[in-house]
């Protein structure tokens, strides 16, 4: 099972944002400021801009749940969504959703997969469908990532949402049967890979029929040319 624990709550100093637009957000970004809002509960949406690097080992650290202090006062607040630059390592911008501690709220949580399954000593490996799961669970009871030990999975055998283990408390927003894992051969994952890349080729259309009918188009061209022109009429 996995229980709540106590976990290091971080504190982010934020100041109130005036001035919006992407023009003031770079600006904010280019002196080590990330933008964010937080939104929800009865407090209405207010933008603010967070500690760069304070942010970024909060958000890194898998942290759900962090303190936002603007002017003294803390807020909870969870960490909704977070948008990264193309290149996916700077944080461009950051959503924070008000709570309540007895409200439910919706959270992604990634999985992780522990120990060797049983079915590798027979040629198998572990094919991982789904990195991460939604749960729905108390902010309280988040858990930073969900551990599952796949040990027991022998050749073809499957891990199922179902079998996820959680809290008392969490609910998980998945489908009982939807596969998460399973231990295929090599050979199968071949096939399997062989057979996705040749569903991605695009089929040309009429192709062959477009083909066959230029050949004999051409042989009638050909003859045409060699047959010889009628005399004209004097």
């Amino acid at each position: 099972m996995v229980a709540a624990t106590e976990k290091q709550r971080y504190i982010l100093q934020a100041e109130i944002r005036e001035a919006r637009g992407s023009r003031q957000s770079q600006a904010l970004r280019a002196g080590g400021k990330v933008p964010a809002v937080i939104y929800g509960l009865k407090g209405g949406t207010v933008a603010v801009s967070l500690d760069a690097p304070r942010a970024e080992t909060a958000i890194h650290s898998g942290a759900h749940l962090v303190d936002v202090s603007i002017n003294g006062q803390v807020e909870h607040v969870l960490i909704k969504e977070v948008q990264y630059d193309h290149l996916q390592r700077n944080i461009e911008h950051v959503d924070l959703l008000r709570i309540d501690p007895n409200q439910r709220v919706r959270v992604k949580i990634p999985l992780d997969f522990r120990g060797t399954p049983k079915g590798a000593k027979q040629g198998g490996i572990l094919e991982v469908q789904i990195a991460e799961v939604e749960l729905e669970v108390l902010p309280l009871e988040i858990p930073d990532v969900l551990r599952v030990n796949v040990e027991n999975l022998d050749l073809h055998e499957i891990l199922h949402a179902k079998d996820i283990p959680l809290s008392a408390g969490a609910k998980l927003l998945h489908a009982a049967d939807q596969i998460i894992a399973q231990v295929r051969t090599v050979k199968e994952e071949v096939a399997v890979v062989a057979t996705e890349a040749a569903a991605t080729e695009p089929e040309v259309i009429g192709k062959k029929a477009e083909e066959e009918a230029e050949a004999p188009a051409a042989g009638a061209a050909a003859g045409a040319a060699a047959a010889p022109k009628a005399p004209a009429k004097k």
